[in-house]
């Protein structure tokens, strides 16, 4: 049942017979979202006259006097007489005694109303941020790319300690070259930049130390590849293939590195 809206505020005691009768068609105690939306009341209202269904407090009326005709008996009255109950039949079948209302269960609760008295809107749950996932990938490949510099290096390293003399110091000179690269790239690629002169600098260092290895060990393995039967060009073009492999991941494992840090400032 929907009460009509008013210019004027009606009071509890208008809005009761409504309520009550709500409460009959609905079998139980509306709460207080459905008695704010049938009579367009705020939420103060709505829970005084909830708890008022909820206790039953009727206002009191004064029954009007009844006109008897004939005199009433002066002196104390008399005691009442013994009610008889109605004789029942046990075979007819018992009729539940209709309940006012029911009462929620505890486990049940209301739905939260803001304090303006107009139920707030739903809020879905916060999907989880795609930027986590984006990172977590980001890291997989800047591994699997360290990997690949990683053997790139190695093979150089093999090359230069084979073009050395059988010993331990000229083998250590030889393989220093390629390792040094591979320390300046890694460094370069998980240090952040704050000053662009600081960032042209260590470019440049690197650069020149790419250069010299990238010279020593070209000479290296091709002198290699020729004392172990590579001819016709092909002892020039293999450390080629492995210093173009280094280059590659190296600008890879940089601009991974960029990526990452740009991720983790969001």
């Amino acid at each position: 049942m929907t009460a009509p809206a008013s210019i004027h505020p009606r009071s509890i005691d208008d809005l009761y017979p409504g309520a009550l009768a709500l409460t009959d068609q609905l079998g139980e105690v509306p709460s207080r979202n459905r008695l704010q939306k049938e009579f367009k009341i705020g939420a103060p209202k709505a829970t005084e006259l909830r708890e008022r269904l909820l206790t039953r407090t009727e206002p009191a009326v004064t029954p009007a006097p009844v006109a008897l005709d004939y005199a009433e008996p002066i002196g104390p009255n008399p005691a009442p007489l013994p009610i008889t109950p109605e004789p029942t039949d046990p075979a007819a079948p018992v009729e539940p005694h209709r309940k006012w209302f029911r009462r929620r269960p505890a486990d049940e609760k209301s739905p939260q109303v803001r304090a303006d008295g107009h139920p707030g809107p739903k809020i879905p749950p916060a999907p989880a941020p795609a930027d986590a996932a984006q990172l977590k990938s980001l890291k997989r490949i800047r591994w699997a790319v360290r990997l690949v510099l990683a053997l790139g290096v190695a093979a150089s390293i093999a090359g230069n300690v084979l073009h050395a003399r059988d010993e331990l110091i000229s083998q250590v000179i030889s393989a220093w070259s390629p390792l040094a690269l591979l320390l300046t790239i890694e460094l370069i690629s998980r240090v952040p930049v704050h000053s662009r002169r600081l960032a042209i600098g260590r470019w440049a260092a690197t650069a020149l130390i790419a250069g010299i290895a990238a010279w020593v060990s070209y000479w290296h393995m091709a002198a290699v590849a020729a004392r172990y039967g590579e001819t016709n060009g092909a002892q020039y073009l293999l450390p080629l293939s492995v210093d173009g492999l280094v280059v590659v991941a190296s600008i890879c494992l940089v601009e991974l590195g960029g990526r990452i840090a740009a991720n983790h400032r969001k």
